[in-house]
């Protein structure tokens, strides 16, 4: 693959077999940036908020990639959203959020939509192809 234009990738899965599978496919798509994990979307969340109380630079050109898987503990996708969605727009426009799950309900995906922020809905489990497919559908790297 050529550049990507991801600055980084938030992978927010319980599944800790998820979690090692989605680094290795991106490893083998030579995605080299950095990828934080985390457990549930409350630790997702907890570190943008450090990140921002930290005086970490949002607004830079390239995006950070949030996976978000639905069902979690502690916060799940919806709390998350929810959430997500009280923060600056100048700290939201800098992610672009795709819910990564094995849902088959319909209503998942109609509601993973009603959030302005999520810009896809991809079904595991994931493959090198799920991701090749999304980059490129969100212009999301260069030959």
């Amino acid at each position: 693959m050529g550049n990507f234009k991801i600055r980084e990738i938030f992978l927010v899965d319980d599944d800790p077999i998820v979690r090692m599978v989605a680094i290795k496919i991106l490893k083998s798509i030579d995605f080299n940036h950095t990828v934080s994990s985390f457990e549930n979307g409350q630790l997702a969340l907890d570190a943008i908020k450090s990140r921002l109380s930290e005086g970490y630079i949002f607004g830079e050109d390239e995006p950070i990639l949030l996976l978000l898987d639905i069902n979690m503990p502690i916060l799940d996708a919806w709390g998350f959203l929810d959430e997500f969605s009280e923060l600056p727009p100048a700290v939201r426009n800098n992610f672009l959020i795709a819910i990564i799950t094995s849902s088959i309900d319909t209503n998942d995906k109609i509601r993973a939509f009603s959030y302005a922020d999520v810009v896809d809905y991809i079904t595991k489990p994931l493959s090198a192809k799920h991701l090749s497919d999304f980059l490129t559908k969100h212009s999301l790297y260069q030959d």
